[in-house]
């Protein structure tokens, strides 16, 4: 299974490359990001980047962000896995105790014995009295 994740990995890996090659001339042009808060003087402009390294920035904070939601889910549930557990066990105690109370009473010389259910009598077969000889 882990030579058939590397070999998925290098296919994207080569598919990515190819349309970065492919397109080298939109990924290589360089722009300025600028920020402008709406004041004349509260206006900021950043060095020319070539636009790979925006792409890759975002694809780098996309992979942190998503390791990160992924780290706090996998704490959670931990964290409700093992409240879990402690409800399974105490539950178990509660059971064990109740089948040592139960046992005591099982074997009770003076408790009566339980009486069989009645059943009902019966009923008389007729016969049919053309038949009867």
């Amino acid at each position: 299974m882990k030579k058939v994740k590397l070999f998925l990995f290098l296919i994207v890996v080569i598919f990515v490359g190819l349309i970065i090659y492919q397109n080298r001339e939109f990924f290589l042009t360089k722009q300025a990001l600028s920020l402008s808060l709406g004041v004349e003087t509260w206006q900021w402009t950043a060095p020319g980047v070539e636009n790979v390294y925006y792409w890759g920035g975002c694809f780098v904070i996309g992979l942190i962000l998503t390791g990160w939601m992924g780290l706090m889910s996998k704490l959670k549930l931990s964290r409700k896995n093992k409240s879990l557990n402690k409800t399974i066990d105490s539950h178990i105690e509660t059971i064990s105790s109740l089948k040592t109370e139960l046992e005591a009473f099982k074997n009770d010389p003076y408790q009566e014995e339980p009486k069989p259910e009645t059943e009902e009598p019966e009923k008389a077969d007729f016969q049919n009295p053309e038949s009867t000889s």
